[in-house]
């Protein structure tokens, strides 16, 4: 009679354990979707605020041309469009490829877009950055050939923007890019490993 209440106490017992741990892990799985979803949607939120700007910027862009008179203003005001051009394009094949992304498909597929994703920010990032330095080094050029022209605020908002330009540029990188990719890449494999045992 023992015996036999002894194995209903332990039955019970380890109904209970197998309950709490199918809790545990259902709530974990849930803190990682969330997770995951909130950096997802900063990267779509900031991908959407890029196309804006960037469409923003023609018009202006295209009204500022019309006072160019110079061989080299010309020349740095087609790279300016053709980045903005290369923003557009690149910010809509991101959001794309964001977009393919679903929690309530297999994480494995998810895992391979987000990593498909990062490998192209990464690039992106480096010719968007590199196009950026050329209009610098142009604009310098122009105004440094002609000293005269290089008046006192002018020399300051060069020195200025140039450090400027590289902390933001480092800190969108990062702390946007980089930070959010990981922490969905990161969740992703958790959930993984979650599913598989």
């Amino acid at each position: 009679m023992e015996l036999e209440k002894l194995k209903e106490i332990w039955t019970s017992f380890d109904n209970r354990m197998q309950q709490q741990e199918g809790l545990k892990t259902a709530i974990i799985k849930e803190m990682l979707l969330s997770k995951s979803d909130k950096a997802l949607s900063r990267l779509i939120n900031y991908g959407y605020f890029g196309l804006v700007l960037a469409i923003s910027l023609i018009p202006l862009l295209l009204w500022a041309f019309s006072f160019v008179h110079t061989t080299m203003k010309t020349i740095i005001f087609l790279i300016l469009f053709m980045l903005l051009i290369w923003t557009l394009a690149g910010g809509i094949f991101g959001l794309i490829k964001l977009h393919k992304i679903d929690f309530s498909k297999s994480m494995s597929s998810n895992i391979i877009i987000i990593s498909k994703y990062k490998i192209f920010y990464k690039r992106g990032t480096l010719i968007t950055y590199c196009i950026v330095a050329l209009i610098v080094v142009l604009f310098n050029v122009d105004y440094f050939l002609l000293p005269y022209r290089m008046v006192f605020w002018r020399w300051a908002v060069v020195l200025f923007s140039l450090p400027i330009s590289i902390v933001g540029g480092c800190w969108e990188y990062k702390r946007m890019g980089m930070k959010n990719i990981d922490s969905i890449i990161k969740c992703l494999e958790e959930l993984k490993e979650l599913e598989e045992s």
